[in-house]
């Protein structure tokens, strides 16, 4: 899952931090890569919404991206995850016109 969320990171510029022990995995957004400030609460409120519409439930209402995936998860349900977030990001990545 990591190499995975690592491969959005490189793709959306608003993916500042992707980190992980196991399976507890991070996703931090910013606003800026440089200065790290998280972005807006607003925004992180819709990509809450764009991910749960979409039958991803994570822990995401801030600024950082909380996955924590029962250890039993086969790499099929792993990658179906990320294809959420991909499109998630991509939808708000429109909507708030984030490069």
């Amino acid at each position: 899952m990591l190499a995975g969320l690592k491969e959005l990171q490189e793709k959306y510029r608003f993916i500042g931090d992707v980190r992980g022990r196991g399976l507890m995995i991070g996703v931090e957004l910013v606003a800026d890569r440089t200065t790290k400030a998280p972005l807006e609460s607003t925004i992180t409120r819709t990509l809450f919404h764009e991910i749960l519409e979409r039958g991803l439930i994570t822990m995401s209402y801030s600024h950082i991206i909380r996955i924590n995936p029962p250890l039993v998860i086969s790499e099929d349900e792993a990658m179906c995850g990320i294809d959420i977030l991909d499109q998630s990001f991509a939808a708000i990545s429109r909507k708030y016109v984030l490069d």
